[in-house]
């Protein structure tokens, strides 16, 4: 059996939006990709070591599911802390074209994608 990559969180996921559950400007999409437009370290000092990790592991652009992925966040967690990011001008979400979702072979890659992980 392999160790996870992150260490067990103490911290419960409500606590890290602080009890919210929708990004500042709107729902994210799982294949939207999001860029970062800082490096980690221009962060505020009192940003969170998820803002953090989050803002280091986007600056190659990757979709939110991935993002949640990575981060062993709740992808809702995710989407509140990237609208947070994006709000403060250190990411950038790039949402894609608005029939997207009904775009079978895009489904199907992301699919694809979250499979690998």
């Amino acid at each position: 059996m392999t160790q996870s990559p992150h260490p067990p969180r103490i911290v419960r996921p409500y606590v890290l939006t602080q009890g919210r559950t929708k990004a500042p400007e709107s729902t994210y999409g799982l294949e939207a990709q999001v860029r970062a437009l800082v490096p980690p370290q221009q962060l505020d000092r009192a940003a969170t070591p998820e803002a953090r990790g989050i803002v280091e592991l986007c600056q190659r652009s990757t979709s939110v599911a991935e993002v949640a992925a990575r981060m062993t966040l709740p992808l809702g967690v995710t989407r509140v802390l990237v609208g947070d990011l994006v709000a403060v001008g250190a990411l950038a979400v790039d949402v894609g074209a608005p029939d997207a979702a009904t775009d079978v072979a895009l489904l199907e890659r992301l699919l694809d994608g979250i499979r690998a992980l």
